[in-house]
């Protein structure tokens, strides 16, 4: 079994996990990252915001994952993640299983009643691919769709 280590990407390293960024958003610019990075990135777990890293035995960032603690109408204290990308050589699916298990952990110490997470349509594309396989291996389940509109005069 491998031995992945998960704990909150550290603002010295920002950089460092960008080209996984790049790898999972091509279009995202180490600009874009470093300013969603300094907004999301908290103190320690407890923190309403965050980052988490999965680094491999080699200390590589292999993984990473943001997420936000908010109000939902219908379930109240949840945790939302998003941004969640897994790219390893050896074994990508571990990857995500850690990155999850940890957000369940985060959840539970904040007393969230649940965990929303926004995919990519990339990963979504297909029913049955490899990451919402590991999602609903973990528990999780297809409660809707997330859709998004770009706003012409923001761009």
């Amino acid at each position: 079994m491998r031995k992945l280590n998960v704990s909150l990407l550290p603002q010295d390293e920002v950089d460092r996990a960008y080209p996984l960024i790049q790898a999972a958003l091509p279009g995202a610019t180490i600009e874009a990252w470093r300013s969603f990075a300094a907004m999301r990135l908290g103190e320690d777990e407890s923190s309403k915001t965050g980052i988490l890293s999965v680094r491999n035995e080699q200390s590589y960032i292999v993984g990473l994952g943001a997420y936000m603690t908010v109000y939902d109408l219908q379930h109240g204290p949840i945790l939302f993640a998003d941004h969640l990308c897994a790219m390893d050589i050896v074994d990508q699916s571990s990857v995500a299983r850690a990155l999850l298990r940890a957000m369940e952990r985060i959840a539970e110490q904040q007393g969230c009643y649940a965990i929303h997470t926004a995919l990519p349509q990339s990963d979504v594309r297909e029913a049955g691919g490899w990451i919402t396989n590991i999602f609903h291996e973990r528990g999780h389940c297809i409660r809707g769709l997330q859709m998004c509109k770009l706003v012409a005069s923001a761009s």
